[in-house]
């Protein structure tokens, strides 16, 4: 259950939104948009939640502030006739133009975007079909080049699914054997791709954060870090 709050910090009035759900710390997350979500158990007392963020008040006032600037100096897609757009870290030229169908494919360089009405709402869900139809082939195919990696541990390979997240870049449930990649990484690079893909599987492995995850994430991807980092160049394009 997601509830929104509102704190003074220093200067800043700060609305964040939390999240209770089984976890051992207060885990703080500040989005690209500047939104801060907060995730805690559910017998953490309000009052140490807000504690701690007055204790990380100076980072959380930097983060938001650098994501501002961030977004005032970053093109914004606006999914409009001529804009550019990615897949698979590939610019393409959109070409969006009225129709008796609502379509979208894409053609050598350019993605042909018909629609029957000219609006926001249709261009933005053609445009999650195009990414839903690149993800279909680009995370099985990610999924192939990065499992066999991890031949040395007894895991088996997952069932994969996509969605639209706007927190995650994915989500591994080990119990049940499934991982989850955000559509939105239909636009990035193959290389970007199979770091979030190692990540997920190596929550197979260790479905934590600890040093011994991290330790076969640098073991088999020893840039995973830049990669990571690369991805902040793709943000505009998550709309």
């Amino acid at each position: 259950m997601n509830t929104s709050y509102t704190i003074q910090l220093h200067t800043h009035t700060l609305t964040y939104e939390l999240t209770r759900k089984a976890v051992k710390n207060i885990n703080l997350r500040i989005r690209s948009d500047g939104s801060v979500h907060v995730s805690a158990a559910p017998r953490v007392p309000l009052a140490q939640i807000e504690t701690f963020l007055q204790k990380n008040s100076a980072f959380i006032i930097h983060a938001i502030d650098e994501m501002k600037k961030r977004q005032e100096t970053m093109p914004f897609l606006t999914l409009c006739d001529g804009s550019t757009l990615y897949l698979a870290g590939t610019a393409y030229t959109l070409d969006v133009r009225l129709g008796l169908h609502n379509t979208v494919r894409r053609s050598g360089k350019t993605v042909y975007m018909e629609i029957t009405e000219n609006t926001p709402a249709i261009r933005q869900q053609l445009y999650h079909k195009l990414l839903q139809q690149e993800g279909k082939r680009l995370f099985p195919a990610s999924a192939a080049r990065v499992f066999p990696q991890l031949s040395d541990y007894p895991i088996e390979m997952p069932a994969l699914r996509q969605r639209i997240m706007r927190s995650r870049w994915g989500s591994c449930m080990p119990l049940k054997g499934i991982i989850t990649m955000n559509t939105y990484l239909a636009i990035m690079p193959e290389s970007i791709i199979d770091h979030v893909m190692l990540h997920e599987l190596c929550h197979l492995i260790h479905p934590n954060h600890s040093k011994h995850f991290y330790n076969v994430m640098t073991m088999i991807m020893p840039d995973w870090k830049e990669r990571k980092a690369a991805m902040s160049a793709y943000l505009p394009y998550c709309v």
